[in-house]
């Protein structure tokens, strides 16, 4: 402590020169952390669906339009004599396609009543949450962050309730009961705010003419739609807890489906469901979904791409100066440790005083980098490109610190080792 409160006082009297390399060191913190952030947030996203993706597949877009209109298909026209049955054509697809095929889905509530006690208040009006029913060997691997609570089990508690995580914004609380014509609905967890926007994620799904990224799985994937992005209410659970359509609600299948067919299809009958896939709806994307999956770490691993350059250009540029100040303050204290060797100090005991004056420069610009990502955060521009932070984002940090720390100290010692006080203290009298 003696080495801290003795370089306290030192750097005292240049304290603006301290203050600007402080600044200098919390914005590199922060552009590194919001890049490993950035980072953290469209991995969290894909981490679900890897499973999945190690199969041979496709992925499907079904419109309910399209199907009644421009489906030219016998085996499906039976389904569609008054309304679009697409839990019955995905029954019969699992049967009709070679291999061993499971169609992978999101399933929504559609809620009869308008307003009823299950919608909740979302910034100061009431609105009905927006249901998203997920597998539960994808809800299990779920990691979008809790404010508080847990995720939902599959099936229904023994209270009989359905298990939910929430959005955050709304008025539901932690362990709040919902009477629904769904049945009895618990909150287990709230989600905190939209801080994973996926990429890709404002393009609008229902325009069959936009141009998609077809080689990214963030335009795929719910609950990650340009609906949630926009704002509004919505609930996360299990398909498991919630029984088929019933009065008062029915559950609709999602327009994106994942088609797997397992690894051990042939080729001809890959292009054989490829291509009957294509008379149902529109086959997305045609490949195997591991390469949909690579493709889309590709995606991810470009945020690094775009952002090393200025990343480590800030670096070089950060630790030349903080390198250079270090050896500056080395060299002008020189003197003033001259007076401290007369005292009875050591070399040792300059050089840890010139460490503490480092670790000082570096805590405050943790904490400096800390206050500037929480404002971000209030300011809700963690939304704006979507911001997990996570044990990465320490580790990382933390690294950089010692990093800066260690470069810092090499110059400072050898300046400290090749000079004698005493002979400098006699130079300057």
């Amino acid at each position: 402590m003696k080495y801290f409160a003795l370089t306290l006082n030192i750097m005292r009297k240049r304290w603006l020169f301290h203050v600007i390399l402080v600044m200098e060191l919390a914005a590199l913190l922060i552009l590194t952390n919001v890049m490993t952030a950035t980072v953290n947030s469209k991995t969290m996203l894909l981490e679900p669906y890897r499973a999945l993706m190690n199969e041979k597949g496709a992925v499907v877009q079904v419109e309910n339009l399209m199907i009644m209109e421009e489906c030219t298909n016998e085996e499906i026209r039976p389904f569609l004599k008054t309304y679009p049955d697409l839990k019955g054509i995905i029954s019969f697809l699992e049967k009709r396609l070679a291999g061993q095929v499971k169609i992978h889905y999101t399933e929504h509530i559609n809620f009869f009543q308008p307003v009823g006690p299950h919608s909740v208040m979302f910034h100061d009006k009431g609105e009905t949450p927006y249901y998203y029913l997920l597998d539960r060997d994808i809800l299990d691997k779920m990691q979008l962050p809790l404010s508080c609570g847990h995720w939902p089990c599959g099936e229904r508690n023994a209270a009989g309730e359905a298990e939910i995580v929430i959005s955050g914004g709304t008025d539901a609380h932690l362990n709040d009961v919902y009477d629904t014509p769904a049945g009895k609905i618990r909150v287990v967890g709230i989600l905190t705010d939209n801080t994973y926007r996926p990429i890709g994620s404002n393009i609008d799904r229902s325009d069959m003419t936009a141009e998609v990224d077809r080689d990214s799985i963030f335009n795929y994937i719910l609950p990650f739609d340009s609906q949630i992005n926009l704002g509004g209410p919505f609930v996360i659970a299990s398909k498991d807890a919630f029984s088929q359509n019933q009065e008062g609600y029915e559950i609709i299948p999602d327009t994106i489906w994942f088609v797997t067919y397992g690894n051990d299809i042939s080729e001809e009958d890959f292009k054989a469901n490829t291509d009957y896939l294509n008379t149902v709806g529109t086959v997305q994307y045609g490949e195997t979904l591991a390469t949909l999956a690579e493709e889309s770490q590709r995606k991810i691993n470009d945020i690094y791409y775009r952002m090393m350059p200025m990343i480590i250009t800030a670096v070089i540029m950060v630790l030349l100066g903080f390198i250079g100040s270090a050896a500056i303050s080395a060299v002008r204290q020189i003197r003033t440790f001259g007076i401290f060797y007369l005292c009875g100090c050591r070399k040792k005991d300059c050089i840890f005083i010139l460490a503490a004056e480092t670790a000082i420069i570096l805590l405050f610009s943790l904490l400096a980098a800390g206050i500037g990502l929480f404002i971000l955060q209030q300011n809700h521009f963690d939304y704006l490109i979507g911001m997990t932070f996570g044990v990465m984002n320490v580790v990382i940090s933390l690294l950089l610190v010692l990093l800066l720390f260690v470069l810092s100290m090499i110059l400072p010692l050898g300046i400290i080792k090749t000079s004698s006080p005493i002979l400098t203290l006699k130079e300057r009298v």
